[in-house]
């Protein structure tokens, strides 16, 4: 039996509620048992005598420690770790001092880990996890409609699939676009993605392209939509860019791979497993240049079309069961072992 302690799997879509979604739907298809916990009900279950191993979603860790308090010597945690804040706020390994008292604990606490990437792994291990106590669990990628070869068209079509937060760095990527677009340049860009779960920012993005002459009619924020409307949005644009500060997977990225679209893409974190010029990618250092290389693409629609060829040539599809597969032999690992009968 797989114990998953997760926030409401049709709550707000984030890479992590999407992980935690196709996780369990891929459990079901394996015939792998799964039950999915409130954190109400996990706080009862750690408690009773039987023994078992709750995976707790990173997005509780303020509360972990309220959850090990109860822990019977039975009972076993560990963490689903889909990121960690300070990662974020850093976009790099942040030093082990500047860790939040939350962060510390789970580190102490958790029997095993589980992670989307080798990348999230490795910063583990780099903050003093041992690594045969982290099992990489790889996202697969979902495609509702088969994939197909972009359209030319009269204009550069670019599109962001990613929440309007300021760590997906979507409000300098606009400035930069702003300072550098020329009246003549075709160029559209499409940002898909929720606007309320950070108002004020996604207010300033709003108020820039409204504010900035050579953004209102170019740039389209379209707010969330269903997954399937994402995966058409990416097979509707000719680029992809993510001006994101650090993805410790980046599932966006891993579905406009496999919808055969070159990316664009600031580095930081796993996002280099994803973009690569022999696939018809760029990797470039802050959203400034990122706003720089798509305009230059938009200028260059030769350019453009080899790597769209290179793209479509690198699809790369994974599957959600090989993520449950990996997600069942690491928890048979970590489970406590059973009284006997």
């Amino acid at each position: 039996m797989i114990t998953l302690v997760v926030p409401a799997l049709d709550g707000p879509t984030t890479g992590g509620t999407r992980y935690n979604r196709c996780l369990v739907h891929a459990l079901g298809q394996l015939g792998e048992p799964c039950e999915v916990l409130s954190w109400a009900r996990a706080c009862e279950a750690i408690a009773e005598p039987t023994p078992r191993l709750l995976w707790v979603d990173s997005l509780w860790l303020e509360r972990l420690p309220e959850l090990a308090t109860l822990a019977s010597p039975a009972g076993t945690i560990g963490l689903l770790a889909h990121y960690l804040p300070a990662l974020v706020a850093h976009g790099e390994r942040p030093p082990r001092s500047s860790l939040s008292s939350a962060e510390r604990s789970a580190l102490r606490l958790a029997r095993a880990f589980v992670v989307p990437s080798e990348y999230l792994a490795s910063e583990l291990c780099g903050l003093g996890v041992e690594r045969e106590r982290v099992i990489v669990a790889t996202p697969g990628v979902e495609l509702p409609c088969p994939s197909r070869p972009a359209k030319r068209s009269h204009a550069l079509q670019a599109v962001i699939v990613a929440n309007v937060t300021e760590g997906k760095g979507i409000l300098p990527l606009l400035e930069g676009l702003a300072e550098r677009l020329r009246p003549e340049d075709r160029l559209a860009l499409r940002i898909v993605g929720d606007l309320a779960l950070e108002p004020a920012y996604a207010r300033a993005c709003v108020a820039a392209v409204e504010r900035h002459a050579g953004l209102c009619e170019r740039v389209r924020l379209d707010g969330s939509l269903p997954h399937a409307a994402c995966i058409e949005a990416l097979l509707d644009a000719d680029v992809m860019l993510s001006a994101s500060r650090m993805e410790s997977y980046g599932m966006a990225l891993a579905e406009a791979r496999a919808c055969g679209r070159p990316i664009l893409a600031r580095t930081g974190g796993n996002v280099a497993y994803h973009v690569d010029p022999a696939w018809g990618g760029e990797l470039v250092a802050d959203a400034s240049a990122l706003a720089q290389a798509c305009v230059a693409l938009a200028r260059a629609p030769e350019v453009l079309a080899e790597r769209q060829r290179r793209a479509w040539a690198h699809r790369r599809v994974r599957s959600w069961t090989d993520t449950a597969e990996c997600l069942v032999s690491g928890a048979r690992h970590w489970a406590p072992p059973r009284p006997p009968q």
